[in-house]
């Protein structure tokens, strides 16, 4: 694709988005998810959205439906039947191999219009178009027996000229289409750069920070941290997790966060504040406010100048004029999200109502990142 011709098909894509409004982005994902059939009726359209898009963060309104086959990224061909443009539907094709979730979600698309085909037989008329819809979605499930079913076909002596010059655009428009094999490939080679003992994918986590989502960033580390320590189901941290957290996990978090703020942000680089100003394993809260300064957790009270109070998880500044250590925020490792008070006052409750100070938390984490050699 010419530079000029990836310009214009950007701009159709973004003019969709604006087009469907606070839908643009799940509504594009919608768009990369229909590029996969060779055409489009608006049954087929509707069970992609209802079998993918009914649940947020990706939740779509039936209306998006009818926005996207009147926009400007297909064209009716026959009646009730769109195709989308090569050049879009190679792009959107390239979106939806870029998925976090891509293999599976590939997978999940072709195996919909597998079934569709199977069970409802939209196209039972247009043999020609019921097949290349089949070896589409074999393509994307098994692409050696996509292209066995071609050599088989095309081996038929019986064949006329008209199928076999079909086989033949077919055999075409498989070979140019995205492999799905080479995801899980790609997928290691990645990994390999960001190792982790319990093989959780810090990706994402890379990219946030890659891209100055600093936030997004913070919200994302404590996810991967909770899938390092198996904690999900409870969404916080113990202090027995912080302390037996594995060092190939935490020097991985600690460098993707160091690297990409040039040594502002990151687990050690807190580890280092904490010490200068005294934390130890007998620090207390004195210890924990002096650290927040240095950090910028705190604020003077306007009311009284001489008192200081912990900022809230939204005033933080997630940019990279934050103070240095500022990030990732403490709550990163926080008990209980919901204890508010015991948040604000530094204190945070454990299992069997057992109260310990943040101070303690942090102490945790900076020994362990002394075991780690951090």
């Amino acid at each position: 694709m010419t530079p000029n011709v990836s310009k214009l098909v950007e701009r159709r894509l973004n003019d969709f988005k604006r087009r469907c409004g606070k839908n643009g982005d799940a509504a594009l994902q919608l768009a990369y998810h229909a590029a996969m059939p060779v055409a489009l009726n608006p049954e087929l359209l509707h069970f992609l959205r209802i079998n993918f898009f009914l649940d947020p963060p990706e939740q779509l309104p039936y209306t998006v439906e009818f926005e996207f086959l009147s926009s400007g990224l297909c064209r009716e061909i026959d009646a009730e039947l769109y195709e989308i443009e090569p050049e879009i539907r190679n792009e959107l094709l390239q979106k939806l191999m870029s998925r976090e979730d891509a293999q599976q979600r590939i997978r999940d698309i072709a195996t919909l219009l597998w079934q569709y085909v199977e069970q409802h037989s939209p196209w039972a008329d247009r043999v020609e178009l019921e097949r290349a819809q089949q070896l589409t979605a074999l393509n994307f499930l098994d692409s050696a027996k996509a292209k066995q079913w071609l050599d088989e076909a095309e081996a038929n002596g019986s064949l006329g000229t008209g199928e076999r010059e079909w086989f033949i655009a077919m055999r075409q428009e498989i070979e140019e289409l995205p492999e799905i094999s080479t995801l899980s490939a790609e997928k290691q080679s990645e990994q390999s750069d960001l190792p982790s003992e319990k093989g959780v994918d810090y990706t994402r986590l890379r990219d946030l920070l890659a891209a100055g989502k600093w936030k997004e960033a913070d919200e994302e580390t404590l996810a991967v941290m909770l899938k390092a320590t198996g904690r999900e189901e409870q969404r916080w941290l113990d202090i027995e997790s912080i302390e037996n957290f594995p060092c190939t996990d935490l020097r991985t978090i600690d460098q993707l966060w160091v690297k990409s703020s040039n040594g502002r942000f990151g687990f050690s680089v807190q580890k280092r504040i904490w010490e200068s100003v005294g934390g130890n394993r007998k620090a207390n809260n004195e210890t924990f406010e002096k650290f927040g300064d240095r950090v910028g957790w705190r604020r003077r009270r306007i009311k009284a100048m001489l008192q200081k109070e912990w900022l809230h998880y939204e005033e933080l500044n997630f940019t990279t004029q934050g103070r240095e250590g500022h990030l990732p925020y403490i709550s990163t490792l926080r008990m209980d999200i919901d204890h508010f008070y015991l948040e604000r006052v530094g204190l945070l409750e454990i299992e069997g109502g057992c109260k310990v100070g943040k101070w303690y938390v942090l102490s945790s984490l900076a020994s362990r990142l002394v075991k780690c050699n951090l």
